[in-house]
């Protein structure tokens, strides 16, 4: 029986932890592959663009990492 207090999660709201996790790794993987790329110097683009590029796809995968797991914290304490 469901409590009238307790609200009702869609199948997104659960689908978001695994979601933040996979993008974030996946993010990590083209930040990392960018940086490695330009590194050996195999890349087109310029030096600044490259590294910028890399940093903020690595950046933005630890967010959404981050993310993750502060959701994944909340639906506990639920």
């Amino acid at each position: 029986m469901v409590q009238e207090n307790t609200p009702r999660r869609s199948n997104m709201e659960k689908m978001q932890i695994p979601l933040h996790f996979g993008m974030g790794v996946v993010y990590l993987v083209i930040g990392f592959m960018v940086l490695y790329i330009k590194y050996f110097g195999t890349m087109a683009l310029s030096s600044g663009i490259a590294y910028a590029l890399g940093s903020l796809l690595l950046l933005y995968g630890a967010f959404r990492i981050w993310r993750g797991i502060t959701m994944m914290r909340q639906q506990r304490r639920r």
